[in-house]
């Protein structure tokens, strides 16, 4: 999610003839006008934060100090185990085998008097698609929205955050574009999520806005298809018209009754005034037509909250069978993984059990979502992997580190064959929001189908050397013997890199093979969360790009991708991450100013070295 469902909706207003108005150097005032706040939930997990969708309020939070991890901010005694031998080395040496995805030319600066500078110059959170020597790689980036000042006020001629590159050399070079957005609408808004069928044809899903039926802009879930290769995306199709939608995800796999049909599933977050819900739109057609439905709506049992969001759907390439994996917060520490399956290409579903000792149910696997919590401003309390000093200030005696990025409790999930596989990133404590916590990224591993677990495999380990590891991706190749598994490390140093984990899948076995680094050199986070109070809004924090909301950078996810191209088991091997180890240099009355990390888009073939 880059952004909450209010800045979303804010986003608008210039749609409807209201110029946008952003902070304002000389009256030091970011009064905001909003058309659709009446459309917006009252649930919001990007507006509020993390610890709202614990029941948690801005307003609230100071009576609940005691009951979470809150109240144990004053224990910052730091990290205690001793550093472990890694297993792998980086075989980069001189980054050559690294690959810059998006185009830095592209990426801008606008200034205009009495306004601080746009310095649009994001892009992360990685989704990526093979068919062949063909390498599509979708992702956000700020770099395409022109402003525009008229009578001294500020106008968007459009927001199109939703970018790619394609590359038809097998991942060695790209070149790059934008998806169009749905006919009359000027805003794409990122979450990508892109996928092939076995005929060819790349498909990129996004969060975007189309026109409702009341004739108003309202948000939508957006698919763009491409029939060259990821030359060129047709116009967005709007898949459902849905103002609380977020975070959707595309797979694609064949009909487990007509297995030479591929089909399309589409899951999506649907915030409410209630909380939050698991969505699913499926199309038989190739992506011409699609019908929707919901797959859980969650109801505050005082155990199991009532939000559920950040979905992963997988298809089975084998049988067809669909899985999607979720996120169902709750009312205490450990949130709930939950998976549902559907043998009859998502007509029906039920759940996997994973018979927890402990667990509220036997159909949720519980999860600590790692990460420290942060004041992340208009992004509310977040938990975050930080960088540098703790700049203070933060409300209710919270952190408020400059240098943040936002965690979500967002599964990877690959299948084939019968076998299921989950990767989570997770806490080492059982307390959310422990700020002496490292992070460690686990597996979790069934043979047939979800009947039986396997225990859970942990990958990356905790150690005073590496603690943090967090926002794991994987891929299964198209035989499914090997695995792959790819996530952030932040260092002692607290830099940040891309680790890869080779497992071995031999019947229901699984062997880790090594781990090497994926990046060929750590970076540092961007200031995303510079404190600018203003008066009425002293806790008010930008990022130093204003396209994003604060305590955004690296993204919530990265992605790996194999061929899909039926046969081609030798076809290349790809991963994707945003990355900050370039440079950008702020003006001097932006919110940074100076030189300092920004967020690109790398990738790395990884077949060239088997």
């Amino acid at each position: 999610m880059i952004q909450s469902s209010r800045i979303r909706l804010l986003c608008l207003a210039f749609l409807l003839g209201t110029s946008l108005v952003v902070p304002h150097v000389a009256a030091a005032q970011t009064a905001s006008f909003d058309p659709l706040i009446a459309a917006r939930p009252s649930f919001d997990p990007g507006e509020a934060g993390d610890l709202t969708v614990r029941g948690l309020s801005v307003d609230s939070v100071g009576r609940h100090v005691g009951r979470r991890a809150l109240r144990r901010l004053g224990n910052r005694s730091g990290l205690r185990e001793e550093p472990r031998v890694r297993r792998g080395e980086d075989r980069d040496g001189d980054g050559s085998r690294n690959v810059l995805v998006n185009d830095p030319a592209l990426d801008t600066i606008q200034s205009f008097p009495g306004f601080l500078p746009f310095e649009f110059s994001t892009q992360s959170e990685t989704s990526v698609a093979i068919f062949g020597r063909h390498v599509l790689i979708g992702y956000n980036s700020s770099a395409n929205q022109p402003l525009v000042n008229v009578g001294g006020s500020l106008f968007f001629k459009h927001r199109f955050w939703s970018a790619y590159s394609i590359s038809h050399d097998g991942g060695r070079s790209f070149t790059r574009g934008f998806v169009p957005p749905i006919p009359n609408s000027p805003l794409t808004l990122g979450d990508p999520s892109v996928g092939v069928d076995r005929a060819g044809h790349f498909f990129y899903v996004c969060i975007a806005a189309s026109t409702g039926a009341d004739g108003d802009f309202h948000l939508a879930v957006q698919i763009n298809r491409s029939n060259d290769d990821g030359d060129t995306f047709g116009t967005g199709v709007p898949v459902v018209v849905d103002d609380g939608a977020d975070k959707a995800g595309l797979a694609i796999g064949p009909d487990p009754h007509i297995p030479s049909r591929d089909n399309l599933y589409i899951t999506w977050t649907r915030l409410t005034a209630n909380g939050g819900e698991i969505w699913l739109s499926r199309s038989i057609d190739g992506g011409a037509t699609w019908s929707s439905k919901p797959l859980f709506q969650p109801v505050d049992d005082g155990l199991n909250s009532s939000v559920a969001a950040w979905s992963a759907p997988v298809v089975d390439p084998s049988s067809g069978r669909l899985y999607v994996a979720f996120n169902h917060y709750s009312d205490v520490d450990a949130d709930n993984v939950r998976v549902l399956v559907s043998e009859d290409a998502g007509a029906t579903f039920r759940f996997l059990a994973f018979n927890v000792p402990g667990a509220p149910d036997s159909f949720a696997y519980p999860n600590v979502a790692p990460g420290i919590l942060n004041d992340c401003g208009p992004d509310g309390f977040r938990n975050v992997l930080h960088q540098g000093a703790d700049a203070g200030g933060g409300r209710f005696g919270l952190s408020r580190y400059r240098r943040a990025t936002r965690l979500l409790p967002l599964p990877a999930a690959a299948a084939f064959g019968g076998r299921l596989f989950i990767a989570l990133h997770s806490s080492t404590s059982k307390v959310f929001g422990d700020p002496t916590a490292g992070s460690e990224i686990n597996l979790l591993y069934s043979g047939d189908g979800g009947v039986t677990w396997a225990p859970p495999l942990k990958l990356a380990a905790y150690t005073t050397a590496e603690p943090n590891h967090a926002n794991p991706a994987m891929a299964l190749t198209q035989d499914g013997n090997r695995l792959l598994v790819s996530y952030y490390v932040q260092q002692i140093d607290e830099r940040l890199r891309t680790d890869i984990a080779r497992l071995r899948v031999a019947g229901n076995h699984l062997r880790l093979e090594g781990v090497d680094r994926l990046s060929s050199t750590a970076f540092n986070l961007t200031p995303s969360n510079n404190p600018f109070p203003v008066p009425g809004n002293p806790f008010l924090t930008l990022s130093y790009d204003l396209g994003f909301t604060s305590c955004y950078d690296i993204g919530e996810y990265q992605s790996i991708g194999v061929s899909r191209r039926p046969g081609d088991t030798s076809g290349p091997i790809v991963a994707a991450w945003g990355d900050n180890r370039r440079t950008w240099t702020s003006p001097s009355d932006s919110t940074a100013p100076g030189t300092h990390a920004q967020a690109d888009v790398f990738s790395r073939r990884l077949d060239d070295e088997e």
